[in-house]
């Protein structure tokens, strides 16, 4: 159209068909962008979907080592903010890296037909400006890791400062006062203000040469104008479409920045995706199997640091056995073996005399129940947090196990009783309480096999008294494991492990113990002493 009217002779019926084309382009143009955009959109929430299920799905076939390794905010970032920008990069940039690639390429040929050789010195400024762009890519991927680093500790610190908010306000800490949470934020700040600064004046000089380009494409053009080479009309529409590319080119290159950051992520979350499945065995456990737990000669690292050494013991179906030691002697860790929530270093644990790292994995989570000491809580309700997912249970045999833990009593004294919903990690529920909730999960599951991390940990005298009395009704033909502390708790069971520094030192009920003068019958006699010295201090 341009050419049409300043080209010599006007053709009024030409440029009205040029004008109409030119509407038509403009309306499909924007149908294309809606569209595109729409498309854009659910093809990456799609994707984020799937991304995020296939995450979920893969670290719950890690094992304990992995998330003992990685904090909370590390692992929400990869899992919400890493995958939230791979989204966004998606449903956004696409389109736009799409047209912002094409148009250029277009329209530079087309300024090639017009003049080839107006079109080459066009290509100047966009060469200065991809160098000057790589540079500043450079510079920040270098910095893409300390950038996550500070993040995830920014994240971690957050997550922190918000759960133990209450023993904060205890002490009078302040958010301002709260050193880690202050210097996290200040750390992440001071970083984002230096990158600024330095890139700032690299970024200034690709904005100001990518805007530059009619500084050649007016004087050259002029020239050939003036010299014949060209008419007004090719002229002006070099004018026009150059500045048409100039503006694509800087488009596509600023887009280009959030690569390095969108790739990082990416990186994150294959690193993950990375780590090797712990392997599920094929064989399965029969329940009526005799569910005897063997521990042949096991040992165990982590992190080249030896937590058990040679262990050897059998517990016996429809025993009850006590895992006893000072703090880090390795009795937990054990429990957590036969859970494999690790894999041996050595040897071998056998339930019903199969190798665990041959039974299938869901199995053997089936046949075990587990009472930890740091309870988890889902944000939900009573009734969802006893259920815990189980499908196969009705409002009845929720309700029975709670009887048999202790807790239904208090349950029903609350204006919503078991729909009562107990806030993230049952924050609205004393210690106490919680871990009867946890024991009534546990026994609502009915495993075969039952783990206690010191089940009273939390419970007052009397109902330390009635727990007691239903894990013995519950207890009945399982294998139990009890890891306990407070050693009158475990004086009844069938036998005591005892432990010391990653060693099994010996084992028997708690009369055999006593009467060999070894490590449990000193530590028995601390504990009688220093019951009594709480009772005169109580008095």
């Amino acid at each position: 159209m341009i050419m049409t009217l300043f080209g010599g002779n006007v053709n009024y019926s030409e440029v009205y068909r040029l004008a109409i084309t030119a509407v038509v382009f403009i309306v499909l143009r924007i149908i294309f962008f809606v569209a595109s955009g729409a498309l854009s959109h659910v093809a990456a929430f799609n994707i984020l979907y799937d991304i995020r299920m296939k995450i979920i799905k893969h670290m719950g076939n890690l094992n304990l080592g992995f998330f003992t390794n990685k904090t909370s905010g590390e692992l929400k970032k990869v899992i919400n903010e890493d995958i939230e920008k791979m989204e966004n990069f998606l449903a956004h940039h696409i389109p736009d890296i799409s047209s912002a690639a094409i148009a250029p390429f277009i329209m530079f040929i087309y300024l090639l037909y017009l003049n080839y050789k107006m079109a080459l010195v066009l290509l100047i400024p966009i060469i200065i400006g991809v160098i000057i762009q790589n540079i500043m890519f450079k510079k920040f991927e270098e910095r893409m890791d300390h950038y996550y680093s500070l993040l995830e500790n920014m994240n971690s610190t957050i997550v922190q400062f918000i759960q133990g908010i209450s023993v904060m306000k205890a002490f009078n800490v302040s958010s301002l006062s709260f050193k880690k949470y202050r210097e996290s934020i200040e750390s992440y700040a001071d970083y984002w203000k230096q990158i600024t600064e330095e890139n700032s004046q690299s970024h200034s000089i690709f904005l100001a040469i990518m805007d530059s380009g009619l500084l050649f494409t007016i004087p050259l053009g002029g020239y050939f104008y003036l010299n014949g080479g060209i008419d007004l009309g090719t002229y002006l529409l070099f004018i026009v479409i150059s500045m048409g590319l100039f503006n694509s080119f800087k488009t596509l290159l600023e887009l280009g920045s959030n690569f390095s950051m969108i790739f990082e992520g990416v990186k994150r979350v294959r690193n993950i995706l990375e780590i090797s499945n712990q392997e599920s065995g094929k064989s399965s456990l029969s329940k009526s199997g005799s569910y005897d737990i063997q521990v042949k000669n096991v040992s165990f690292k982590y992190e080249d640091k030896n937590v058990l050494r040679n262990i050897n013991t059998t517990l016996k179906k429809g025993t009850i056995n006590a895992f006893v030691g000072a703090s880090g002697a390795g009795k937990t860790t054990l429990a957590q073996l036969i859970g494999r929530f690790w894999d041996v270093n050595d040897g071998e644990i056998l339930i019903d005399g199969k190798n665990i790292k041959d039974i299938n994995t869901e199995d053997l989570m089936d046949s075990l129940a587990f009472v930890f000491q740091d309870i988890f809580m889902l944000n939900d309700t009573i009734y969802e947090n006893i259920r815990m997912g189980n499908e196969n249970v009705n409002t009845e045999d929720v309700i029975d196990a709670a009887k048999k833990a202790q807790i239904h009593d208090f349950i029903m004294t609350l204006p919503d009783g078991y729909d009562t919903k107990m806030g993230e990690n049952g924050i609205k529920l004393s210690g106490g309480e919680k871990q009867r909730v946890s024991i009534a999960r546990a026994i609502l599951k009915d495993s075969p096999i039952v783990i206690f991390d010191e089940a009273t940990s939390y419970a007052d005298i009397e109902n330390e008294r009635k727990i007691q009395i239903a894990l013995e009704n519950m207890l009945k033909n399982k294998t139990t494991i009890m890891i306990a502390h407070r050693l009158h708790t475990i004086k009844n069971v069938d036998k005591i492990v005892v432990f010391s520094e990653g060693q099994m030192k010996e084992e028997g009920s708690h009369d055999e113990l006593v009467s060999k003068n070894g490590l449990y019958k000193e530590m028995w006699e601390t504990y009688v002493e220093s019951e009594k010295l709480a009772i005169k201090g109580g008095a």
